[in-house]
């Protein structure tokens, strides 16, 4: 028994150097995997807290997965800063024989950015959720006015204290959205307003229905608790009625001030909407325009690379494959190293709306019953 143990005590002592080694290492080891296991903690508590998720699907991806979050960050971020949180509802005219040819292709482009998408014709069309708004046999040029009327009509008593500005627009119009909430961030939806390309016709100002308008909610309550109804300052539904021109009579006559949007923003004075398709204004010679636009436009109109603000917002007589065009050309297609910088526009006063866009003298459509001579185009 004494001879086995003085055997065995010389393995235990030679042994004993590298289990302690193997003790240190494993401490080590420990030590290390619980600083890393701590500081990736720490990264994915201040990325959860700043809504980033930078863990990556695979290891060949990591740097582009963190890149694109740190990318994403600073998007969302400069997004909360400038972007106006405006609620803008589009109501858009079509008829059926133009709701596969024109109507679809603005539900695919840029209707898709307004905060809600209305679709009035004289027949329903459940896949792009047309509502019929005039009979059947009630949809052409010539019921213009009347499915005007009804559709502001039918987007008052359904959603009209859901949204702070309503467009209305032509299926064959691209509107940028994002220009037009750059614009309206200026304006308070509650003041009695409405913007557009300014017209003048019969002595009487408007805003061009083709180019686009847009009304304040503010003013759409007006006119359908005001004017609506009311025949006497305000057109009665009728074949051939001028729609842009009788909306201005309407909302005039309810005092709501008719704000050219040229004349919008301070910061500059070209127009943002436009009666007309964009080449024919980037033409730079007089033959593009055609007279009777010359001869009813409020402001001068200017051609070539000057022609048309920055920022833009409607367009007028834009075919299908144009609305995808300018699709790409604005959201897809990227200028390298090309930089913006921009800011929200100042904040304008009823104040100074008031001074700056009076309500015009027309007296001869206080009382439409009452005129002496009553036009034809009445």
């Amino acid at each position: 028994m004494t001879t086995a143990k003085t055997q065995t005590m010389p393995k235990l002592r030679s042994s004993w150097p590298g289990g302690q080694l193997r003790a240190q290492l494993h401490l080590l080891t420990g030590f290390i995997a619980g600083f890393v296991c701590a500081f990736m903690l720490l990264l994915y508590i201040y990325d959860v807290h700043n809504g980033i998720n930078c863990w990556p699907t695979s290891s060949s991806s990591s740097s582009r997965s963190y890149a694109f979050a740190s990318t994403l960050r600073i998007a969302q971020q400069t997004s909360r800063d400038s972007a106006p949180s405006a609620r803008v509802l589009c109501m858009v005219l079509t008829c059926p024989d133009y709701v596969e040819r024109y109507a679809q292709h603005v539900h695919a482009t840029w209707g898709q950015r307004c905060s809600k998408l209305v679709f009035v014709s004289s027949q329903h069309y459940e896949p792009l959720g047309v509502v019929q708004v005039v009979e059947s046999n009630g949809g052409g040029y010539e019921d213009l006015w009347n499915k005007t009327r009804e559709g502001f009509r039918h987007v008052w008593l359904e959603y009209g204290e859901q949204y702070d500005w309503f467009l209305k627009a032509d299926d064959d119009t691209y509107v940028i959205m994002e220009n037009l909430r750059h614009m309206l961030s200026a304006y308070d939806p509650n003041m009695p307003v409405y913007f557009g390309y300014q017209m003048r016709r019969y002595n009487v100002s408007y805003m061009s229905g083709g180019a686009s308008y847009v009304l304040s909610r503010e003013a759409l309550r007006r006119f359908m608790t005001q004017a609506y109804d009311s025949g006497k300052i305000c057109p009665e539904p009728k074949k051939m009625g001028i729609e842009d021109f009788y909306m201005g009579i309407c909302l005039q006559n309810v005092g709501v001030h008719l704000i050219d949007s040229a004349r919008a923003l301070s910061e500059e004075d070209k127009p943002k909407f436009f009666p007309l398709d964009l080449e024919s204004y980037l033409h730079n010679f007089n033959a593009s325009i055609p007279d009777w636009l010359r001869e009813m436009s409020v402001s001068q109109i200017a051609t070539g690379n000057d022609c048309c603000s920055n920022y833009s917002i409607a367009f007028h007589y834009t075919k299908p494959e144009r609305m995808y065009l300018y699709e790409f050309m604005l959201y897809h297609l990227r200028v390298f190293s090309r930089k913006y910088e921009e800011r929200l526009p100042a904040r304008i006063l009823f104040a100074e709306i008031l001074e700056m866009f009076p309500i015009e003298n027309n007296a001869e459509i206080r009382d439409l019953t009452q005129m002496p001579e009553k036009p034809d185009y009445f």
